[in-house]
């Protein structure tokens, strides 16, 4: 009876150190979780909703602006518009620009902050490099075409993309791009700044080559799948489907803008209003 008493006594004893140890450590991989992992993931994740939140405005009515532009040029390829009118020319560049700066702005405030590991953050993620996607990349090219040399001389670099948009912050604050009359004057009178749009004027000005002509369009309807994203109510811009891509060259590019963006392309289609002149001139049409 006393050895029961005396090995009971002793195997408490261990059962009592073993439950602080085992405790310790729960103890210690609950607070680890909570202030090393879980805490950050939760700030990250806030601080990403605000920054989104924060430039949600100026990022939709840009993509929406530059998505009616490069609609008005497809529809209006036999004008050459781009080539031979001024004013066009400078507020297409502009247009394009305006995008690039806020989207720089926006890689700046986010910084390294890990947005992709939500499900929205991975999809903001996507639709914001969705231009990125369609004009400086194999993605909608490599499953079929053989011709790799003719694919790489169709796109922009996309550091030249970069290199825009810091150009359209570089004089103002970081948290605002350059308004037009700024813009023209610093293009007409600064060659290091007119440098930056050099690869994209080439590109818009022989957007008739099919490449370039598929790249323009994939890149339209990124846009217009970057506003619904961010816009997905139509209360900043009016709902529209994706456009123009009957007027595309392959079809095995048409045929995966159409599995990408089915939602967009099913919706019901806008009536059409406005003179060609007009639409050139306002440049609010579709």
């Amino acid at each position: 009876m006393n050895w029961l008493t005396q090995s009971f006594g002793q195997y408490t004893v261990v059962w009592l150190l073993i439950s602080s140890f085992v405790g310790g450590v729960i103890g210690a991989s609950v607070k680890f979780l909570f202030e090393d992992v879980l805490r950050p993931r939760l700030g990250w994740h806030r601080e990403a909703e605000q920054i989104v939140r924060r430039y949600t405005t100026p990022i939709v009515r840009a993509a929406d602006s530059l998505e009616r532009r490069i609609n008005i040029l497809v529809r209006n390829e036999k004008e050459h518009w781009f080539e031979n009118d001024e004013y066009f020319r400078m507020s297409t560049l502009y247009q394009f620009g305006v995008l690039l700066g806020w989207i720089r702005i926006l890689e700046r405030k986010f910084g390294f902050l890990p947005f992709e590991s939500s499900r929205r953050g991975s999809q903001f993620n996507t639709r914001v490099n969705g231009i990125f996607r369609a004009l400086s990349s194999h993605a909608y090219f490599h499953t079929w075409i053989a011709d790799v040399a003719s694919v790489d001389a169709s796109l922009v670099p996309r550091l030249m993309f970069t290199a825009i948009g810091e150009a359209m912050t570089a004089v103002v604050d970081e948290a605002n791009v350059l308004d037009f009359t700024q813009f023209v004057a610093s293009y007409a009178n600064e060659p290091r700044f007119r440098r930056w749009f050099l690869e994209l004027e080439i590109f818009l000005g022989a957007a008739h080559h099919p490449l370039r002509w598929d790249r323009l369009i994939a890149s339209a309807a990124s846009l217009r799948a970057l506003v619904r994203f961010l816009d997905p109510k139509g209360t900043m811009v009016h709902k529209r489907p994706i456009a123009n891509l009957d007027r595309l060259h392959h079809p095995e590019v048409r045929s995966q803008l159409e599995q990408e963006f089915a939602n967009l392309i099913a919706m019901p289609q806008p009536r059409a209003s406005g003179s060609t002149s007009a639409v050139r001139r306002g440049g609010a049409a579709a």
